[in-house]
């Protein structure tokens, strides 16, 4: 009558889904089994998708008790955005859900005042692409990775001084698309400078507590993969 709840301890408390979801009737859940989206139909109010409703699986009541956990995550399909959005006159014109890869984690303490939460992402060989600053607040917390490496530290185009390292495939046995990669170039605009999209291929991610330049690792790393958009 009120939306979507979950339970993780067999129907003995239950939580609500909320992300946008107003107060309504769900009449109907479908679960789009290839890429783990649950629809849910409303009463009166359209229809909402969860995008990637898999960490569910993985949330137990342990896991509520740590001091932060990272859930599995799906495959991140890269590809080229569109910036141009445009409305007719009397259309709505609405953002697309966030473009990449998308990590669900829970903090269930928060760590000190001195201390950040960041999620450290490597290469298959190890090597860090990118760290994220994330929410300290207790609860489920989502956070997307745009697919690109650290923002130069200064410099024009071509990758200088400060580029991202970019991660090749591990598929890829073409000299000159590797080296072609290596090139893309970094793009500034409005927004400042930006690292080129990093190649597909395997990563890991993992949450840390960092004080400082130290960064602790806590839990296991998650793994997945950087994947070509299909066609």
């Amino acid at each position: 009558e009120f939306g979507v709840w979950f339970t993780v301890d067999g129907g003995a408390k239950w939580t609500q889904l909320k992300g946008g979801i107003p107060t309504t009737q769900a009449r109907d859940l479908q679960i789009q089994r290839r890429e783990n989206d649950l629809v849910v139909g409303t009463f009166g109010r359209g229809a909402y998708i969860l995008d990637d409703y898999s960490a569910l699986r993985a949330v137990t009541p342990q896991a509520l008790t740590e001091e932060a956990r990272l859930f599995p995550l799906r495959d991140a399909y890269t590809f080229n955005e569109l910036s141009h959005q445009t409305a007719a006159w009397g259309n709505e014109s609405t953002a697309n859900p966030p473009f990449g890869a998308v990590f669900t984690y829970h903090v269930g303490q928060a760590p000190a005042a001195d201390a950040k939460l960041v999620l450290t992402i490597a290469d298959d060989a190890g090597r860090p692409v990118r760290r994220l600053d994330l929410s300290k607040e207790p609860g489920l917390q989502r956070i997307a990775w745009n697919l690109r490496g650290e923002a130069p530290a200064g410099g024009g185009r071509g990758g200088g001084r400060g580029a991202a390292p970019v991660a090749q495939s591990e598929a890829s046995s073409n000299e000159e698309e590797a080296e072609a990669q290596d090139e893309q170039p970094v793009f500034a605009g409005r927004g400042g400078q930006v690292a080129p999209l990093v190649g597909a291929g395997r990563y890991r991610a993992t949450l840390g507590r960092m004080v400082g330049d130290i960064v602790t690792p806590i839990g296991a790393p998650q793994p997945f993969q950087v994947l070509p958009l299909p066609r």
